[in-house]
């Protein structure tokens, strides 16, 4: 038998727009995604007036995508436990939360090493401001900067969250 579902046919374009909403989404609700927004402009700026290599610029835009990324998984998981536990507090949801949580600070951890690496593999310092020197890796910060920002500022479509109702006791409580 051969099950297809209205779901799973959808088209390749539609899930990008899916996946773009989730972005935005985090964006506009995660204090934590600001945060890092905010620290990944301080680190092209960075990278655009030391003019590291073409592989150190490679290496720190992959570890920043990656902690955007880690901190959209603990977004996830964050709603789908509270979904999980009808917004109550739970102590073995609250553990879930934490070890999410956990795992994003341990890949930011990571990457604070990576900006170690980035600056002591930048000494002596050149101060080349949009030079010619590696035209590659100006071009892959910009349009990664750029990127970042139009999700940043793009609108989010707002979502409707029930929150169950609390029943009262015959205490009245």
């Amino acid at each position: 038998m051969h099950y297809t579902s209205k779901y799973k046919t959808r088209s390749f374009r539609k899930s990008l727009q899916y996946a773009f909403h989730g972005i935005v989404y985090a964006f506009h609700q995660e204090a934590n995604m600001r945060r890092h927004f905010w620290l990944f402009n301080a680190l092209t700026a960075f990278e655009l007036v030391l003019r590291p290599t073409l592989t150190v610029v490679v290496v720190s835009l992959f570890v920043a995508m990656c902690i955007f990324c880690a901190e959209l998984f603990n977004t996830a998981i964050e709603l789908v436990v509270d979904l999980a536990v009808g917004w109550r507090h739970h102590p073995i949801a609250g553990l879930a939360k934490d070890v999410a949580a956990g795992a994003t600070s341990m890949l930011a951890l990571g990457s604070l090493f990576v900006g170690v690496w980035i600056i002591v593999g930048t000494i002596p310092l050149r101060f080349r401001l949009l030079t010619a020197i590696h035209p590659l890796a100006t071009a892959m910060l910009l349009v990664a900067c750029v990127a970042v920002w139009v999700v940043r500022f793009w609108p989010v479509r707002p979502i409707e969250i029930s929150y169950p109702e609390k029943k009262e006791t015959q205490d009245g409580v």
